[in-house]
Parts: C-alpha cells; sequence; structure tokens
C-alpha cells in the first residue's frame, strides 16, 4: 500500500503525519529535530514550506508536503460516496432499521453510476432504495439480499460472519463501491505514470518557490500518494518517476509516505532522493 485512499481533512500537516515524519527522520539519522514552527500558519504574507525544525548541532530543516491524486477527480468522487452513506444512513435509521434484527447490513453502489447523480439527488436515490427494500422486506428476510439496477444499481444484504473484519463490530451498518476490474488497472496504467509525473513536475516547481528564502536550511519535500489503490502504479514505478524527475537544486531530499494500515494512521516514510 502505497496510496491513501480516503480523507484526512485536519489542515494542520504537521498533526496528520509530519510529526511522526520527524520522529522517524531522527530514529535513522540520530538527531533530535523537533517542531519550531509551522510556518504555513505563522507567516500567511507569502507561501511557506509546512513546517520549520530545529535540532542542537545541526541546521534547521524546512519540510513541505504535497499531494499526487490519480484519479485526479479521485477525492471529489470520494467525497461525493461519503455524502451519498450520509443520506443513506438517515433515511435508513429513519426507515428501515426498526424493522431489521440487530446485525452488521451493507449496502453497495455501483460508484460510476452514483457519480452521474449531483448532490441534491443523493437523498431522493437513499430514500428510493431504502422504500425498494420495505416493500420487498419479507423476501429479505428469507434471502438476506435484495438488489436493483433502479435508481443506480446496488445491492442491500446482511454480511455474513466470515465477512466481519472486526469480530466486536456485532452491528450497524457499512457502505461498499463496485471495485475497478483489474484490467482497468492495466488499461490505464501508463496514463497513470503520466498523470503523476505531470503533478510531480508542477509540485517541485511549487516547492522550489517557497524554499528560496531557506538557503541555510535542510529542505525536504514529503510526497503524499492519493486515491484509487487499484489505479496506482507499484511503488516502485512510483519511486523510478521521481528519481527521473527534473529536481530542483533547492530540493535537498525527497521522501515517499507509504500509510501502512486501513484507517491511514500509522505512515512510514522512505526516503527516495
Amino acid at each position: 500500500m502505497v496510496s491513501f485512499h480516503c480523507l484526512r481533512d485536519n489542515k494542520c500537516e504537521w498533526e496528520k503525519g509530519l510529526r511522526d515524519f520527524a520522529i522517524q527522520f531522527n530514529e535513522a539519522f540520530g538527531k533530535d529535530y523537533s517542531l519550531s514552527k509551522c510556518l504555513d500558519i505563522s507567516k500567511r504574507d507569502s507561501k511557506q514550506p509546512e513546517v520549520l525544525l530545529e535540532a542542537s548541532g545541526d541546521k534547521p530543516m524546512v519540510i513541505e508536503c504535497k499531494k499526487i491524486v490519480y484519479p485526479p477527480k479521485y477525492y471529489e468522487q470520494h467525497r461525493h460516496f461519503h455524502k451519498f452513506f450520509q443520506y443513506f444512513s438517515d433515511s435508513y435509521n429513519r426507515d428501515l432499521k426498526p424493522v431489521l434484527t440487530q446485525d452488521v447490513y451493507e449496502i453497495g453502489i455501483n460508484e460510476n453510476a452514483l457519480y452521474q447523480n449531483k448532490e441534491q439527488k443523493l437523498p431522493s436515490i437513499s430514500n428510493q432504495i431504502v422504500a425498494h427494500v420495505l416493500q420487498h422486506i419479507e423476501d429479505f428476510y428469507v434471502s438476506n439480499q435484495i438488489c436493483s439496477a433502479e435508481p443506480i444499481p446496488w445491492c442491500f444484504r446482511q454480511v455474513p460472519e466470515n465477512e466481519r473484519d472486526d469480530e466486536s463490530y456485532k452491528s450497524g451498518l457499512r457502505l461498499s463501491g463496485s471495485a475497478k476490474s483489474l484490467s482497468y488497472q492495466f488499461d490505464k496504467l501508463a496514463e497513470a505514470e503520466e498523470e503523476i509525473a505531470k503533478q510531480l513536475t508542477k509540485n517541485l516547481s511549487q516547492t522550489d518557490k517557497k524554499f528560496q528564502e531557506y538557503a541555510n536550511c535542510l529542505k525536504i519535500l514529503v510526497i503524499e500518494i492519493c486515491g484509487d489503490i487499484l489505479s496506482i502504479p507499484a511503488p516502485e514505478v512510483i519511486a523510478s518517476i521521481i528519481e527521473n524527475a527534473s529536481i530542483p537544486p533547492s530540493v535537498d531530499q525527497i521522501w515517499l509516505a507509504d500509510p501502512q494500515d486501513d484507517a491511514e494512521s500509522i505512515i512510514s516514510y522512505h526516503q527516495i532522493v
């Protein structure tokens, strides 16, 4: 896993991951860097790196964190996906949950069909799905699953015991989206590499400008790859794209963030350049 797939809306990059980067950097090189300033907050009059770190006996360090997102509209669609779940949860809790036994249920939807509908249509779509399940509730009690192609392709089901990741997760509602096929991954691989390289070039240019007034500092760029895991090239391909990029002299090191768990709360950092 090298890509971040979910939203991390905390605007403070130090809290989102750079604190962990500093810890790992210190452990790897025997340093004691600690946060001095959040530059992008303290110096709002100009574009600044995220943070300034200082250490005893070493020159200061500035870090810039940049995201590369693929597909480019991934987060826009991902927010839409979660918005749907919010509306569906409201309808489910109000009308459907009271007639179901306490258990784990899942609403699965066709993501591509969902993205064709604007947000204002999501409450209606949710209500229609719940109404359909209620109209066929006796069938659901027997089969534990109901599917339909209207208003978008969807399936509502009771989740089998062997598909529950957490034994303590005894009841509730979860959302799943139709997965991309492997052919999608292979067909789009060259396109993904081209887009990642394009975004990297733009990020390097922006980072170069931010680093100009920090010539006496160690200047580090941390890159986060974000998006659909089935569309993201392998880590070694991403590393090669970074290594072969035109890196400005102002950038001393480039590190790649690598989330280690589904919650993306544990992040490892690997030096590429």
